[in-house]
This record gives structure tokens, C-alpha cells and sequence, in this order.
């Protein structure tokens, strides 16, 4: 269970400035921080306490003892790190996959925006080509709109020589007869 360094100063009985000087000498990183409180794993909460543990008691022992107390000091610390790095390693991979499969992600849209310009070029192009055989089996479009334009803003003489009013409907029905 992850621990508070007041929690860890209250369980060694010492002041909690001692833990939190050893933590920035060691560069102990916490595993999460929430609201300016900083909790540590358990690998480094084991690490703390061993260390304050060895210290209060290897006041009064010999050499071998305190060369025994640093041994297993840095060993935790060696454990420490190599959790840290393990973690991070971790996280390196996650992050990766998330690079990959954004990548693939844009990959296909930009297959799919690819696929629809093309689209709308061939749209296009059909559009242009239907315009030209149509106007190729129609030779007379473009001066049957431009006789309607011509009849829908003037008036119009009969051929019995009266004036009548211009319209689509008016020279469809001069031109069905």
C-alpha cells in the first residue's frame, strides 16, 4: 500500500524534514501525488524505512555492521530504480502503441480523403461529358435558351400580327403546332 511521508515519520518516530531531505538527496520519485501530498510504493516506503531503521540502530555497532547497513541500503535503492525504470518502461510502450494507432488512424483518413477527391473528380468529369453528348444530340439548346430568354423579356408578334405576352408556356405552345 502506498504511504505519505508523514505516515512514514510516524511509524520511525523522527521527524518528517529527515525523510523528506533523504528522499530529494536520493531522488526518490513518488508514485503519484495527489493534492500536494506525495505517496511512495511500497519498494520505496521499504527503502525509507531501512534506512532510518539502520541508522537509529547501528549507533553503537562496529564497522561491519554499518558496511552490512550501506550494502542493503543500496540495494534497495538499486530495487528502487530499477522499479522506476521498469515503470517507465512501461509507460514508454503504452505511449508507442498510442503513436501507432493514431498514425493508422490517420493513414486511413487520409486513404478515405484521397478516395473522395477522386470521387468528386470523376463526378465531375461524368457531369462534363453527359453536358457535351447532350448538347451533341440537341444541337439547338443553346438557341432554344436563348429564344426563351428573348421571349420571356419582350412581347412577341403574332403571325396573324398581334402583340402577345412572352413566356415559357407561350412559345411552347407556338412550337408544338
Amino acid at each position: 500500500m502506498d504511504k505519505t511521508v508523514p505516515e512514514l515519520a510516524e511509524e520511525l518516530d523522527i521527524n518528517k524534514l529527515r525523510i523528506y531531505r533523504y528522499i530529494k538527496k536520493q531522488n526518490i520519485k513518488p508514485v503519484r501525488t495527489d493534492k500536494n501530498v506525495q505517496y511512495f510504493d511500497e519498494t520505496a516506503s521499504d527503502a525509507i524505512l531501512r534506512r532510518f531503521k539502520d541508522v537509529s540502530g547501528s549507533h553503537g555497532s562496529n564497522d561491519t555492521e554499518s558496511d552490512t547497513t550501506s550494502d542493503t541500503a543500496e540495494n534497495a535503492l538499486i530495487e528502487l530504480k530499477d522499479s522506476i525504470i521498469s515503470r517507465q518502461d512501461k509507460e514508454i510502450e503504452q505511449l508507442y502503441r498510442q503513436v501507432e494507432n493514431l498514425q493508422r488512424t490517420i493513414d486511413q483518413q487520409n486513404k478515405q480523403f484521397d478516395q473522395q477527391q477522386q470521387l468528386e473528380l470523376e463526378s465531375i468529369r461524368t457531369f462534363k461529358k453527359n453536358m457535351m453528348i447532350d448538347t451533341e444530340y440537341h444541337p439547338d439548346t443553346e438557341s432554344d435558351i436563348h429564344d426563351t430568354s428573348n421571349d420571356t423579356k419582350s412581347d412577341t408578334n403574332d403571325t396573324r400580327g398581334d402583340t402577345k405576352k412572352g413566356g415559357l408556356f407561350a412559345w411552347l405552345r407556338r412550337h408544338r403546332d
